[in-house]
């Protein structure tokens, strides 16, 4: 009979594990690629962090997302007419002297000594004439910017209307200490008198902002 094997080493059903067996042990996973995808999370995060808060900013800067932009705005209320103006602007005291112009109310939006112009200003007037609106806007049209360094001559432009009322308008452009200014005169019947408003913006060689908004909000108390 022929010699049987060895089974002495290995129990029956057991086998040899050779040198090209496979370890049974699972290996472990690489955290490399863990920490690639968190790193990517945290990243994304963080960029509509950034797109969300430019929005905001964006905004706000155009003033869709604040209110508090608006300047707060204080009233002048007077026998012929009424206006809102900002609350941080300079009513200056009408003199004796002033009011033997007509004068009835002069705003600045910064404090100058008495020689000095202010960035922007308006000032109104009602006084005694024998012409009306329009003829007395043609004469006094000549003494627009008569206290600049250059003025050129003033051209009549298209009526500014107020409160519904139409108003015959001049302007005048030139320079003054290096800056460019630009002034504007409107005029109008108010019963036996005239009321004449000069408006004069510094720097630019558009009336400003500031002063348009108060003539948008002009109404007449004695629309006679």
């Amino acid at each position: 009979m022929g010699q049987q094997p060895d089974q002495g080493q290995f129990g029956q059903g057991q086998f040899a594990q050779g040198p090209g067996t496979p370890d049974p042990t699972p290996p472990r996973r690489s955290r490399t690629g863990m920490w690639i995808a968190l790193g990517c999370a945290v990243l994304l995060i963080l960029l509509l962090l950034i797109a969300v808060t430019g929005g905001v900013i964006y905004l706000v800067g155009r003033g869709g997302g604040s209110e508090s932009s608006a300047p707060e705005m204080a009233q002048y209320s007077g026998e012929h007419f009424g206006l809102q103006y900002p609350k941080d602007w300079v009513e200056d005291e009408i003199t004796e002297e002033d009011k033997e112009t007509g004068m009835v109310l002069d705003l600045r939006d910064e404090q100058v000594e008495a020689e000095e112009m202010a960035t922007n200003s308006l000032a109104v007037y009602v006084f005694d004439s024998d012409l009306h609106a329009k003829a007395e806007c043609d004469s006094q049209a000549t003494w627009i910017g008569f206290s600049w360094d250059e003025v050129e001559d003033p051209t009549e432009i298209d009526p500014l209307t107020l409160d519904g009322k139409e108003l015959p308008a001049y302007r005048a452009l030139g320079t003054h200490d290096d800056r460019e200014a630009i002034s504007e005169m409107y005029c109008a019947d108010v019963g036996d008198q005239v009321l004449q408003i000069m408006v004069e913006s510094h720097g630019a060689t558009e009336v400003s902002p500031e002063i348009t908004a108060m003539l948008d909000s002009w109404i007449w108390t004695d629309p006679a």
